[in-house]
């Protein structure tokens, strides 16, 4: 098994991180871009790898793996790194942001995790912006995936709705299983978030703490509780609305 690694809040300043696949000996080079790294601001907090990546990467690979064919949708990728633990679970996965997110760092860092995954790997990058899905909708060539998974995004009202709106336009399309990782960082605007995906029509339940955990123990992580404490991982089911 490869070396543990470190919670995100350790490794901001690391413009390649060596990030293993929980779980997995494979260990993925994950381009960031910070201050710290290489002396510009790029304006935006999803250059970097966030806790709510990986707490979400380890308790999906404490799930049965999907059966063949599974397809996965990734709002507000990042790094990439929870989309390429996905398609090294097997699933086939659209990794989606927007710029500067995309091109300095999804798409070079899901080029580079498919080569180390091999010629099996499935992972692409598109740009998603829920503002333009919440007032236009979606792109018609936007398959409805068997998984959706989004972490780390509940971290701007004005970016709230949209998100839900776009959760609700995918679940629209079919039916596939909802998971979101936050960190509760500002809980005020964590509990309105929640409450706004309740009002766009989710039902959400939060997975309870000693299971994400047990997850974390499994992935071989062994993380101490303060290390992650405030991140939570939900499940939602859209009914409509």
């Amino acid at each position: 098994m490869a070396e543990p690694p470190l919670p995100a809040p350790a490794t901001k300043h690391v413009p390649a991180l060596q990030h293993a696949l929980p779980r997995s000996d494979v260990v993925l080079t994950l381009r960031q871009r910070t201050a710290t790294a290489e002396g510009t601001d790029t304006g935006t907090t999803g250059t970097t790898l966030w806790l709510g990546a990986q707490v979400l990467a380890a308790y999906l690979a404490s799930l049965p793996p999907p059966p063949p064919g599974a397809t996965a949708l990734e709002l507000g990728a990042g790094v990439g790194y929870l989309a390429l633990c996905l398609a090294g679970a097997g699933y086939a996965v659209t990794a989606t942001d927007v710029e500067p997110v995309l091109s300095s760092v999804l798409s070079p860092n899901l080029d580079a995790g498919a080569r180390v995954l091999g010629a099996n790997a499935r992972v692409e990058a598109a740009e998603l912006d829920w503002v333009r899905v919440a007032a236009e909708g979606l792109p018609p060539s936007l398959v409805a995936p068997d998984i959706v998974v989004t972490t780390d995004t509940v971290y701007a009202p004005h970016l709230i709705a949209p998100l839900w709106a776009t959760l609700a336009a995918v679940c629209a399309r079919g039916k596939p299983a909802v998971y979101i990782a936050l960190e509760r960082r500002d809980p005020r605007m964590v509990d309105a978030g929640l409450e706004a995906g309740r009002d766009a029509g989710f039902e959400l339940r939060r997975v309870a703490h000693g299971r994400v955990a047990k997850a974390l123990d499994r992935a071989g992580w062994r993380w101490a509780p303060e290390d992650w404490a405030g991140v939570e991982v939900w499940r939602a089911k859209w009914r409509g609305g």
